[in-house]
């Protein structure tokens, strides 16, 4: 029990940091694209127009899907490694890693429902506009 809580001790600070750098990336990332965009405006350059076209496709595409179906798979994986890792134990822990289990399989299936029902709501207003 000592070595997972070593190895938890030394890794977590080491992926936090990750996950911040990636977000400090990303955040790089749309200052420089916002800049170029409003240089590009200010000079009235032809590429704003193909900027302003990117970026309005990103949103359209992040406001239908917003990828529930991808962290509902991971959260009932995790649900699911969880109550595994119960299952293996020798001691009493399975009640309570199958209680801890449910919060990530229960948000999972809400996520992959929630994803079904977006789907056939966009599907049927396609349907009825076409």
């Amino acid at each position: 029990m000592n070595q997972i809580i070593d190895l938890l001790s030394w890794s977590a600070p080491g992926i936090l940091l990750l996950v911040g750098l990636i977000q400090v990336l990303r955040l790089i990332h749309a200052a420089l694209l916002h800049l170029t965009l409003r240089k590009a405006i200010s000079i009235n350059a032809p590429i704003a127009r193909d900027l302003v076209d990117k970026i309005d496709q990103r949103m359209d595409r992040q406001g239908e899907l917003p990828g529930d179906d991808r962290n509902g798979l991971v959260l009932i994986a995790l649900g699911l490694a969880i109550a595994g890792y119960g299952l293996i134990q020798q001691d009493g822990t399975l009640r309570s890693m199958l209680g801890a289990a449910l919060f990530p399989l229960f948000v999972g299936i809400a996520l992959l429902i929630r994803r079904w029902l977006v789907a056939r709501a966009i599907a049927s207003e396609i349907a009825t506009s076409g």
